[in-house]
């Protein structure tokens, strides 16, 4: 007999990952894992969920959903080889001891719930009605298929890319502007990670998404890319709606609408692999197929700027360079975010403005 349950399952128990950040990059082997408390916590025992990277050890441990003042203990050895730099926790740094090659540390779940973003590297921004994630991404991260198949740096360029030369394009048609004045949500950029055993993240992609106030509802493309960077296909789903997918092709306008059904923007991957964006009564946007001199920004076929960029992972350092050609409305700049290159969390973002070519 089927009940609800089957349908809606629910748990009490919650996954909840660590990261071991390595003094020195290195295969060392894995490390016995252990964790003690004085309610239900276990290490999983799963590839999926412990595993070693160039530069880290990930567990994860199963527990109970806590709410007050629950702390477990967490220790492995070291077997004099391993030096540990850092451990993170769902955004935080733990102290850890070292006494005799063992390496300690408190982990508290009290009001752990949902997934754990743990293994999150992500730098966000945000301004009315536009938000921006830059998945921080590292090859001595690199975990699931992008452990073994070629590290995808091109495609990683490419997405930063376009999610910049998007932002351009959305401020020049007034979107963000008229999303965040109406209260209608904000268009969300994402790219994609690769350092995710359980969130696959794959093939290489990036998102343009309509985020809802409410969430759900939300219209959510993910533009796929081959290895030159280019935009091959475009899947959108709609968030929190189970099913709802579908597959445009090359030239088909992918069509974004508002809680209330209103039109308010639309998009298509265009056949050189790059895409077009625009709104009702509004100019065409282009955007050109990612190089390595970086991706144009056209208006109504004429050039309007290009969007050049670089990230440093190990240092931390993100600069964009807008070059503006003919616009007004978004003049030069050069942009240099740095971040914690452990958590992707910006320590700053400073704006250089500069005189503009038209």
């Amino acid at each position: 007999m089927i009940r609800s349950e089957d349908v809606y399952p629910s748990s009490v128990l919650r996954e909840t990952a660590i990261r071991i950040v390595k003094t020195d990059p290195g295969i060392y082997g894995l490390p016995t894992f252990r964790a003690d408390a004085d309610f239900f916590i276990e290490v999983i025992d799963d590839p999926h969920y412990c595993y070693e990277t160039e530069n880290e050890f990930v567990f994860y441990v199963r527990h109970t959903i806590l709410t007050d003042a629950c702390l477990a203990t967490c220790s492995f050895d070291t077997d004099g080889v391993i030096d540990v730099q850092a451990i993170l926790c769902e955004g935080r740094s733990l102290h850890f001891t070292n006494e005799h090659g063992v390496i300690s540390f408190q982990l508290e779940i009290s009001g752990l719930s949902g997934v754990t973003r743990t293994l999150y590297v992500h730098t966000l921004l945000r301004e009315p009605g536009l938000t921006i994630r830059l998945e921080q991404n590292h090859p001595g991260r690199r975990a699931g298929k992008y452990r073994d198949e070629r590290y995808p740096e091109t495609e990683i360029l490419a997405a930063n890319h376009y999610m910049w030369a998007t932002r351009e394009a959305l401020i020049m048609l007034g979107i963000p502007e008229y999303l965040h004045s109406e209260g209608l949500g904000y268009m969300l950029l994402l790219g994609f990670e690769t350092n995710n055993e359980v969130h696959g993240d794959y093939p290489p992609h990036w998102h343009l998404i309509y985020r809802w106030p409410k969430h759900c509802g939300s219209q959510a493309p993910h533009l796929y890319l081959n290895e030159a960077g280019a935009i091959t296909k475009n899947v959108r789903s709609i968030d929190m709606i189970h099913g709802a997918s579908k597959s445009y092709q090359t030239d088909e306008w992918c069509k974004f609408v508002d809680c209330y059904g209103r039109d308010v923007c639309a998009m298509t991957i265009t056949q050189d692999g790059g895409m077009m964006i625009t709104k009702p009564n509004g100019d065409v946007y282009g955007i050109s197929a990612y190089s390595t001199e970086g991706v144009r920004v056209s208006r109504n076929g004429q050039p309007v700027g290009q969007v050049r960029l670089t990230n440093d992972p190990d240092q931390g350092v993100y600069v964009v360079h807008w070059e503006c050609v003919q616009c007004d409305a978004a003049p030069s700049y050069t942009r240099t975010i740095h971040y914690d290159p452990l958590t992707g969390v910006v320590l700053s973002d400073k704006t250089d403005i500069m005189k503009s070519n038209g």
